[in-house]
């Protein structure tokens, strides 16, 4: 994804042997200068593309007075676009700063596409509300809220390749111990299993509100936290690129940036040989970076130098 303003992304295919590049949407098919994307997924067979944006308003959203983003389908040639949410009502009931945020679908394996739905206001200078899962058919149609703990917010979904289960990550608990990234059966439920904790201090992970990235055996994912590290003789905070092993049940730091780099997020191919990430610099800026695993010696490698290239996927 590379953002040409703050208010308007581009979705790009980039090839990694040659380097080339071709737009797949620049969201200026409904008439508009460009939209922002928050969050996109392949389809497992690799043919439709669902992301969410404000794309594509009708009067009926414009007349709920909120800007609320839709989940919409496109093949990956950047045709067909196919609206799969409704227009969502406004149900501010006169709430202060009331907003309806929709983001990060990803596709399933039984064919829907699940996404986070929050409502969130404020109450004085407190922040209220929360977010859960909601899935769609693939086809379109009315959303249903998919079965999880309701003592958080459920967010940032990622699907186990082979058996269907749902990643998520848990934020802003009752209770903090249920915080942290949690699998669970692909149906839902409310007894998910606890894989990382939110942790602090040394050895400790705080895994950051980003998807995870399933190798395609479903052997681990990587997915993007915040750790201690000493830097020249002091304790410091990196935000680093972290691997997690199913069967060792570990979670290791792959990618460690130095001091006044952050990793934003990050991705790793099905065979597990190849890793892309965005990194964050000074000014904001965000390039994409690559590391081929299976190398004798892998070696870091800068993709983009543009400054505004992030959310990899292969």
């Amino acid at each position: 994804m590379r953002s040409e303003t703050v208010d308007h992304d581009l979705l790009i295919a980039r090839d990694l042997k040659s380097g080339q590049e071709r737009v797949i949407t620049d969201l200026r098919g409904d008439g508009s200068s460009g939209w922002k994307i928050h969050g996109y997924a392949l389809s497992p067979d690799r043919k439709r593309i669902v992301l969410a944006s404000l794309y594509g308003p009708t009067k009926a959203d414009v007349d709920t007075g909120l800007a609320t983003r839709a989940i919409w389908s496109l093949a990956t040639d950047g045709s067909d676009f196919r609206r799969l949410t409704p227009v969502f009502p406004n149900t501010s009931q006169g709430r202060s700063q009331f907003s309806i945020p929709v983001g990060e679908p990803v596709f399933t394996k039984d064919g829907s596409v699940l996404y986070d739905f929050g409502n969130y206001w404020y109450e004085g200078t407190t922040l209220k509300g929360g977010s859960l899962p909601w899935s769609v058919s693939a086809g379109g149609g009315t959303p249903t809220l998919l079965s999880t703990v309701t003592s958080c917010s459920v967010l940032d979904p990622s699907v186990h390749p082979v058996t269907g289960e749902l990643l998520f990550r848990h934020s802003v608990c009752i209770s903090s111990q249920d915080e942290g990234i949690f699998l669970y059966p692909s149906a839902g439920g409310t007894a998910p299993k606890k894989l990382v904790a939110q942790t602090y201090g040394p050895g400790g992970i705080d895994p950051s509100l980003e998807t995870a990235s399933w190798i395609g055996d479903g052997s681990g994912f990587v997915f993007v936290g915040t750790t201690e590290v000493t830097r020249a003789g002091q304790t410091d905070t990196a935000r680093a690129l972290f691997v997690y092993d199913m069967v060792k049940a570990t979670a290791t730091p792959i990618v460690v940036p130095d001091a006044g780099f952050y990793v934003q997020t990050g991705a790793i191919s099905a065979d597990g040989q190849a890793l892309v990430y965005c990194l964050r610099g000074a000014g904001d800026t965000y390039n994409l970076h690559f590391i081929d695993l299976s190398a004798a010696t892998p070696v870091d490698k800068a993709l983009t130098t543009d400054g505004k290239s992030c959310a990899p996927q292969f």
